[in-house]
């Protein structure tokens, strides 16, 4: 094929120019023609693959040389084809855009999975097992939490994370072994307290972890400030031998005496009860001293008066008294004043028994005795004894019993002596007499004045005469 387009070149074609000149448009038409018929030979030459012969052509076609494989795979002279290198390029840049605009977004879609399904877990090592199991809660990651007492570190510590710092897929579990603080069943030497300052105390307590062991702080006005006052188990079993780390334990220390301040207000006690008078004595440590009278004005178990006013200012160490009513009271009255008449009448609103008494030594009408001293009150909530008055009837004389029977004697003597302070006795004496029997005759006594404790001799007939 070469061969035959060689015989095209300019060189060859000025050279056996025909001496006959054509046109310019023929000689356009001859090339073109040519040319054509040249592809045609192309295209219509088959060379056999094997042998590499030409194939014969039929009669009255132009004999062309037949173009071995090797000369068909040499590429077209630039003359003939005309190659678009723009649109090559295009469409190698088409591709490669591609190419490009697909990884990147397998890339996008492979990043978001991976996010969505793995997450890198921080080191929660040292930090409280709630922080982790916040950040688990967000990334709904499941954590295995294995606790085990450790002496060195705080309750709910994380002590040991075995994936930290690592890409863990979502689904993973996460184990953590987090810390319960010391062992509260450990059994822990007790110091003598008693010889222990406040403060060598408190770093005791703090070195070994005596989380149920507390310091009270109490003013004291004899032990000095930071001085160990007592120390309180919680139950009566605990000792200093067989005290744990678990057991509740309260030190008492000294604060020293406590400041004179006078900074709490005193309220208005009229208005209050004494439960709420005492549990404002309890809250603000001001001690009250309840006194109580009898008030005519002032219902039972209300303020009559108070020794600090309202508003006045005090301090703990001070003390109010606070006077409370006992209602209106009952007073006994002065019996001695008073006639027997007006002592039977004066004591209407008080259990009070008035009776007249023998005396040897205050005349008839005049008064002996109260078995209550005058002035005593008593009030509603009280129990009230009887109140017994005494009037004498002065000295005792024996009446003239003639006439009456024996069997009368008890109840004359009893009535008429012995009830009214005058312990007679007497002693019956038969006698002969024309009278009934058992009928008394004679007396030893008779209208005369006698100690309270005589003797009578009482003369009864044996109707014998």
């Amino acid at each position: 094929m070469s061969n035959f387009l060689s015989n095209f070149t300019s060189d060859n074609y000025q050279n056996k120019k025909p001496k006959d000149q054509k046109k310019s448009s023929d000689l356009v038409d001859g090339q073109a023609i040519g040319q054509q018929e040249a592809s045609e030979a192309l295209h219509k030459k088959q060379v056999d693959e094997n042998t590499g012969e030409a194939k014969q052509v039929t009669p009255g076609e132009k004999t062309v040389a037949s173009p071995t494989a090797k000369e068909m795979a040499k590429p077209v002279s630039d003359d003939l084809l005309v190659k678009d290198t723009a649109f090559a390029k295009k469409k190698l840049l088409k591709r490669l855009c591609f190419g490009i605009v697909t990884l990147l977004i397998l890339s996008c879609i492979f990043g978001f999975y991976y996010n969505q399904t793995h997450i890198k877990l921080p080191d929660f090592t040292g930090k409280p097992v709630s922080t982790a199991q916040t950040w688990a809660d967000k990334h709904k990651i499941t954590l295995n939490v294995k606790r085990l007492y450790d002496f060195d570190k705080k309750v709910n510590t994380v002590i040991k994370e075995p994936d930290k710092h690592t890409v863990i897929a979502k689904k993973k579990v996460v184990n953590l072994t987090v810390s319960l603080g010391a062992d509260p069943k450990t059994k822990i030497k007790l110091p003598d307290f008693s010889k222990l300052s406040l403060a060598q105390a408190r770093v005791f307590i703090k070195k070994e972890k005596l989380a149920n062991t507390i310091i009270q702080l109490d003013y004291s006005e004899t032990i000095a400030t930071d001085s160990y006052i007592k120390q309180e188990f919680a139950n009566q079993s605990l000792t200093s031998e067989n005290f744990k780390r678990e057991d509740n334990l309260t030190l008492f220390y000294s604060k020293g005496k406590e400041p004179v301040v006078k900074n709490i207000d005193v309220p208005d006690f009229s208005t209050q009860t004494k439960e709420q008078i005492d549990k404002w004595s309890m809250d603000k440590g001001v001690k009250i001293d309840f006194q109580t009278e009898g008030s005519n004005t002032v219902e039972a178990d209300k303020v009559i008066a108070q020794s600090v006013a309202k508003g006045e200012k005090v301090s703990k160490a001070d003390m109010i008294i606070v006077k409370r009513s006992l209602g209106k009271p009952l007073i006994v009255p002065d019996f001695s004043v008073l006639s027997f008449e007006e002592a039977s009448a004066a004591g209407k609103e008080l259990p009070v028994t008035v009776k007249q008494v023998y005396s040897e030594s205050i005349a008839y009408g005049g008064f002996i005795n109260q078995s209550t001293r005058a002035g005593t009150q008593y009030f509603a909530k009280d129990n009230v004894p009887n109140i017994s008055v005494a009037f004498s009837l002065g000295q005792v004389y024996i009446k003239d019993l003639t006439g009456q029977t024996q069997g009368d004697l008890q109840a004359t003597f009893y009535n008429e002596y012995t009830a009214k302070g005058a312990p007679i006795t007497y002693q019956v004496r038969y006698v002969d007499s024309s009278e009934t029997k058992g009928v008394v005759v004679g007396q030893s006594s008779l209208n005369e004045a006698v100690p309270l404790n005589s003797h009578v001799i009482v003369m009864v007939s044996n109707g014998k005469r």
